[in-house]
């Protein structure tokens, strides 16, 4: 993801993603390791996280949660965390499950397709053999 994506969504919740932690600890000093397409599908995540966090934060007695990773992997987004509740982990799941319809690269409508990778994109991204900031190759 491009580092002024990344900015805004780490800028916003700080206390969940800690870039600068320790990376025995979390894979977040990597960064989003995902393309563009997918940052509304992640605000939107965590705009929809805050009170079911804060919920589950409450009922634990402090802060707990903490964003560990974000990435593809097997052509949809991966959002590992340290801890949560039911409601957290549903609302995760269902941005795993958005993430198999919208196209990594632009955010438009998609679906997974595999050329010698696995890669959820639109029409266009598939037919102009697009390659995302993350592939190699």
């Amino acid at each position: 993801m491009r580092s002024e994506l990344e900015k805004r969504l780490v800028s916003r919740w700080p206390q969940w993603f800690k870039t600068d932690g320790d990376f025995r600890h979390t894979a977040m000093t990597r960064g989003l390791t995902h393309d563009d397409g997918w940052f509304d599908i992640l605000r939107r995540l965590c705009e929809d996280l805050e009170p079911l966090v804060a919920d589950f934060e409450h009922e634990a007695g402090g802060p707990k949660f903490e964003v560990l990773q974000v990435k593809e992997k097997f052509g949809g987004l991966r959002f590992y965390v340290n801890d949560a509740n039911d409601a957290i982990r549903q609302r995760i799941v269902t941005a795993i499950q958005e993430s198999f319809h919208t196209c990594e690269l632009c955010g438009q409508p998609g679906k997974l397709r595999e050329d010698g990778r696995i890669k959820t994109l639109c029409d266009l991204h598939a037919a102009t053999g697009a390659r995302g900031v993350n592939d190699r190759g």
